[in-house]
């Protein structure tokens, strides 16, 4: 392998180190933690023996900090892995959301993100899904103990739903009451994209 190569399968693997850091809200965490224990940046970096600039790079979701250097943070504030990733992220009753912050719940031709993800006892779960063209939500219905409602956004979808199949188009949508069997495909020729909300949350 040249040494480009190596480059470059290295710098991937930071990225993807840095994704799922974000996706599982390593640094908003930390920061929750560290500022409930009433503790700066600084104070926290030197009882861990790591730099101000790591715990900085951490709770920005810019560095992915290894197993033993989290353990190492948690230990000196102190808190369990468990309970650390147990915890919701925020505690605000007004959560804003880009584009790229809202959590993965799968990539492919199907590509779910959902909001409210760091608010465990939330009432009200919102998705935004993507289908690829023939793409959906498989060939087992979905049944779902709660409430369903989708507007579509873009594209085609196809939904089939207590014995109806509709064919539905840009700001069009459904909505399900109680344990109604589902699902869904892209019958267009463009990504169709749908935004979902569920009551109970799923997540």
């Amino acid at each position: 392998m040249t040494q480009s190569k190596k480059a470059k399968r290295a710098d991937g693997a930071k990225v993807r180190a840095r994704e799922e850091a974000s996706e599982l809200a390593v640094g908003s965490r930390l920061r929750a933690v560290r500022e409930a224990a009433g503790l700066s940046q600084r104070e926290l970096a030197k009882r861990a023996g790591v730099t101000n600039a790591t715990v900085s790079m951490i709770e920005q979701e810019t560095h992915a900090p290894s197993l033993a250097s989290l353990h190492r943070l948690l230990a000196a504030i102190p808190i369990s892995l468990a309970d650390f990733f147990a915890l919701p992220v925020s505690q605000k009753n007004a959560l804003f959301y880009d584009e790229n912050d809202l959590a993965v719940v799968s990539r492919g031709a199907a590509d779910l993100r959902v909001m409210g993800s760091e608010r465990r006892e939330k009432k009200l779960q919102m998705f935004l899904e993507r289908y690829k063209p023939g793409a959906g939500t498989g060939e087992d219905p979905i049944i779902f103990d709660g409430e369903t409602a989708v507007i579509v956004i873009e594209g085609t979808i196809e939904v089939e739903a207590d014995g109806d199949v509709r064919r539905l188009t840009k700001g069009g949508g459904y909505q399900l009451f109680g344990r109604v069997p589902y699902k869904l495909r892209n019958v267009g020729k463009t990504v169709a994209v749908i935004a979902c909300a569920c009551t109970p949350p799923i997540i």
